[in-house]
């Protein structure tokens, strides 16, 4: 054995990885003494990845030197999906037979229940060099996961883009589509969903929609608050905190 973790929640990393399914190939899954990290570009160079479990929240750690692990996405797909939301996942790697495996077993344990196993060859994947982000961000805000996804989803109904503008009062959401429709959501201070505004002036950037909502569609089950940063034309940087680690997208702006 080379590694082993023990997720107390499947669900953390099944829709964590639901999310890099749909947008990613493949990846290098790493293996350390500090917990498992991936980290990829999407293929348009227009989204950055960063995720991370931390070794010290896992029900079980163990790992006997830094190991990577090739994922091709579409192989683990169907699997990853059976995870159920009160189910433990386990991965296990065995670089002596060269096999990554899943397994999937109730909360109380291995000895009670059903387990079902899902074993892949391990694949050589070309892990890119992804350099340090160096982005700075002039404002940012703190907002329920759910009605973040639901401000998108709306948007996502008249629109392909939405405007995202942060000013030190409030946060607005806007798109315009064909024939004029609009949608436009603002959340102040007094709003019971949105949090911690930071901004010394107006901030606003414009992102395709549906990219956001590919990842705020899963998150939101896992993560019930995101904090958005953004910059006037620069990408936006959307964190996602759950128990067992961070889960970060940065996405670059719209170019029409």
């Amino acid at each position: 054995m080379s590694a082993r973790a023990l997720f107390p929640k499947g669900k953390e990393p099944r829709y964590a990885f639901e999310v890099l399914i749909k947008m990613l190939p493949e990846a290098v899954l790493s293996f350390s003494s500090d917990g498992i990290t991936l980290k990829a570009l999407d293929p348009t160079k227009t989204t950055l990845f960063d995720l991370r479990f931390n070794a010290t929240a896992l029900e079980d750690y163990f790992v006997e030197e830094e190991t990577k692990v090739g994922l091709i996405f579409t192989t683990i797909k169907d699997v990853i999906k059976r995870v159920g939301a009160t189910e433990k996942l386990e991965l296990y790697v065995d670089k002596e037979r060269n096999r990554f495996s899943l397994y999937i077993y109730p909360k109380r344990g291995k000895d009670v229940g059903l387990i079902r196993r899902f074993s892949f060859p391990i694949v050589q994947v070309v892990e890119e060099e992804i350099p340090e982000l160096a982005v700075s961000f002039d404002a940012s805000f703190e907002i329920d996961s759910d009605v973040l996804d639901d401000t998108l989803s709306m948007v996502a109904g008249v629109s392909d883009w939405v405007q995202i503008t942060v000013a030190p009062e409030k946060v607005s959401f806007r798109g315009v589509g064909e024939g004029g429709k609009a949608s436009e959501t603002e959340l102040g201070f007094d709003s019971e969903s949105v949090f911690n505004i930071s901004a010394e002036e107006p901030v606003s950037g414009k992102y395709t929609v549906e990219m956001l909502r590919d990842i705020s569609s899963k998150m939101k089950s896992i993560s019930k608050r995101v904090k958005v940063e953004v910059s006037t034309g620069k990408p936006i940087r959307l964190t996602y905190e759950f128990t067992t680690g961070t889960f970060i997208a940065v996405v670059a702006p719209r170019v029409d």
